[in-house]
């Protein structure tokens, strides 16, 4: 369900440190979190996230943790391209807000494209 990895890092944060949860769906509110609504492509939403981090003294981030995944249920060969995309476009949008030493977590799913994917990542 989309918020679930914010109930863990909120959990996980020293007090008074930003999460902040960017899902397509609606993210039930989750006390000591901010959730987006909002395409991790899009202008929008980086808008919503520096605005949210000035908001609250924040100037990068320690971690970004990535879970974002299409709808499953057809064909796998197409969702997993589907979802190497979208590590793609996350690890786009984390290089505009992590930390120097900051940490990138993310699911990658094991298909052809894997080490490509990967090596992508390691770059």
């Amino acid at each position: 369900a989309p918020g679930g990895w914010m109930q863990v890092a909120v959990q996980r944060v020293p007090v008074g440190h930003l999460v902040i949860g960017v899902d397509l769906a609606p993210i039930a509110p989750i006390r000591g979190a901010f959730a987006v609504q909002e395409d991790i492509t899009r202008t929008e939403c980086k808008s919503k996230i520096k605005k949210l981090m000035s908001q609250n003294g924040c100037r990068a981030f320690d971690v970004i943790l990535h879970d974002g995944s299409p709808n499953i249920g057809g064909a796998w060969a197409q969702e997993a391209m589907s979802q190497n995309a979208l590590v793609i476009d996350a690890v786009k949008l984390a290089t505009q807000f992590l930390a120097p030493k900051g940490i990138f977590v993310t699911k990658v799913f094991r298909s052809q494209d894997y080490s490509s994917v990967v090596y992508c990542l390691k770059q």
